[in-house]
């Protein structure tokens, strides 16, 4: 073991295909003790890539148990505007008004004929005659080629964009309007599991915000690439103080005293708003082990307190612009990689002992393009190329471990156990020797999956359950309540048997709305509570597990106060 010691080498990782990336990451990455990656022809020795934009579906494939990537195939489709509308509007479709979170939206230039008739629809009505529009290009970021209008006659297009009725009444702070940049993190989307940070930050214009003036940015976009261009952004302005962000907790500290118990019901509206997001493209995404997504969402509060959801970001920011950004990006992203299992500091030389991964052999990837394992083997044709052998481990690679209950007290003990007991990995093909010899001796009863969306066969239900297992022993189907103050918002509990849960969105969807109603209960009946800190905050925490019974497992979301 000393051998090993005295030749230990730090946890490498990757920054996009340059080597550069954002400040705040590189530093908390050198925090760790982790080691940048330098290129060398040949070899790919890195522990932990991670790129701003989406990896090529190539990637996935030479994937090892100790190499892990900020991004899940597929997993960027609620990222672009139009997408992301498209897919809401699929769900508002299905399931009702639950899904009425997001502005009526237009896609041009394919709706460009239906914007015209409701424009005109509502010129008719003397309400809709000032109706001011959002027109919002779909590929591009931080505010660029946004712009508000009234009449039809002033929209300007030349390339792909949405159009949305804008939010006219939103939420003000002494007379500044904002917006909530919430920071989510997916380790699964076959099953769902999420996990939204507690603090964020909370973007204001940097000019007051009118409607007399619908031409002017720094009124009506909240953007802080922006606005810190803006020439107020310095000033010291009315409650909001020189630049233009607050954390989540000075949001909570002012509104709860205007609003008193309905505060406390709008994180819980957020919570719901984000799970239905992501539900609205799981079906679509495929399982896939030892990847992530880190999305940014942009929500926004109107003048009755109710969420709308702007967009969602695929590489949320992470540069330190203001103090703010410190306050809350650098804590957040330490416990973002403890949260995935991985080490504060290199921690030897020994090879990672992960669960081992059954090889399934499939006929198309992500893209639906043919994989070499699928063509003919017999005879030997021009070109062919030879099976791909797996690399051996580089040296300088490490053994990762899970989060440890002695540095999360508030973990469950049970949760805490059933990680612990995936470490080894003898423990675990114990583990599963013996439930495959129970599958064995005693074949399940068929049953109706056609619902599961393609995942009825057994190869299927074996590939979920590998993605769900990563390499470093982290199983997310039985995903820890929380670390830190990375909450878990979904599932909201896990079931008491050692079996991959196969959910329909249907039932995700009434999971959700079975939260909402019960946090509605909660702030009636609670409302005459005089407390407005922390022992509010219990109060109605117990209460809302009490009409749940979701059982130890359940975390109620909320912004420190």
């Amino acid at each position: 073991m000393s051998k090993d010691m005295d030749n230990d080498e730090p946890f490498i990782y990757r920054l996009n295909d340059n080597g550069t990336g954002p400040s705040l990451l590189v530093k908390v990455c050198a925090e760790r003790g982790w080691r940048i990656y330098q290129a060398t022809p040949g070899e790919e020795k890195w522990n932990l890539w991670w790129r701003s934009s989406a990896f090529p579906a190539t990637c996935y494939k030479t994937l090892d148990d100790w190499q892990f990537m900020n991004h899940i195939p597929k997993g960027g489709s609620i990222c672009r505007k139009d997408s992301l509308s498209r897919l809401l509007r699929c769900m508002r479709r299905i399931y009702g008004p639950i899904y009425d979170f997001s502005p009526p939206c237009y896609h041009l230039p394919l709706e460009y004929a239906k914007l015209v008739s409701e424009c005109s629809k509502l010129r008719r009505c003397d309400e809709g005659a000032n109706v001011v529009w959002i027109h919002k290009p779909v590929a591009q970021s931080q505010g660029r080629g946004i712009f508000l209008f009234r009449s039809i006659c002033e929209l300007r297009c030349g390339t792909s964009a949405v159009v949305q009725r804008y939010i006219e009444r939103p939420l003000l702070m002494a007379g500044y309007k904002f917006d909530l940049r919430l920071y989510v993190c997916v380790p699964g989307y076959r099953p769902l599991t999420a996990y939204m940070y507690a603090e964020g930050l909370a973007r204001f214009g940097t000019d007051k915000y009118t409607l007399s003036d619908i031409h002017n940015p720094y009124r009506h976009l909240t953007n802080s690439s922006l606005n810190k261009t803006g020439p107020r952004y310095s000033e010291c302005k009315e409650r909001i103080g020189s630049g233009c962000k607050w954390t989540l907790k000075q949001v909570r500290r002012a509104l709860i005293g205007r609003w008193g118990a309905v505060e406390w019901l709008v994180w819980q509206k957020i919570r719901a708003l984000v799970t239905l997001t992501l539900l609205a493209q799981a079906a679509g995404t495929p399982p896939t082990r030892n990847c992530f997504e880190f999305y940014g969402f942009d929500v926004l509060l109107d003048d009755a307190l109710k969420p709308w959801l702007i967009e969602v970001n695929l590489s949320p920011a992470l540069q330190a612009d203001c103090e703010a950004d410190v306050t809350v990006k650098q804590p957040m992203l330490h416990e973002l990689f403890d949260l995935l299992g991985l080490p504060m500091k290199h921690t030897g030389l020994s090879y990672l002992q992960g669960p081992p991964t059954p090889h399934i052999m499939s006929s198309e990837d992500e893209s639906g393009i043919p994989s070499a394992g699928s063509r003919s083997s017999s005879g030997h044709k021009r070109g062919a190329r030879s099976q791909r052998r797996r690399r051996a481990m580089p040296l300088n690679c490490v053994t990762l471990q899970p989060p440890m209950a002695e540095k999360y007290n508030d973990v469950p003990t049970n949760n805490l156990s059933q990680l612990n007991s995936t470490k080894s990995s003898s423990d675990l093909s114990e583990r599963l020797d013996s439930q495959s010899a129970t599958s064995i001796a005693s074949p399940p009863e068929p049953v109706d999956e056609t619902w599961r969306g393609g995942y009825a066969t057994a190869a299927s239900r074996r590939r979920m359950m590998n993605a769900c297992m990563w390499g470093n022993g982290v199983r997310w189907d039985k995903g820890v309540n929380r670390v830190g103050q990375w909450i878990r918002i979904y599932p909201h509990t896990h079931s008491n048997d050692d079996q991959l849960s196969f959910e329909d969105v249907r039932e995700s969807v009434a999971h959700v709305s079975k939260l909402l109603r019960a946090a509605r209960e909660v702030t009636r009946e609670c409302r005459d509570v005089k407390s407005r800190d922390s022992t509010r905050d219990a109060v109605f925490e117990n209460s809302l597990r009490k009409k749940l019974a979701y059982g130890p497992h359940f975390e109620v979301w909320l912004p420190p106060f």
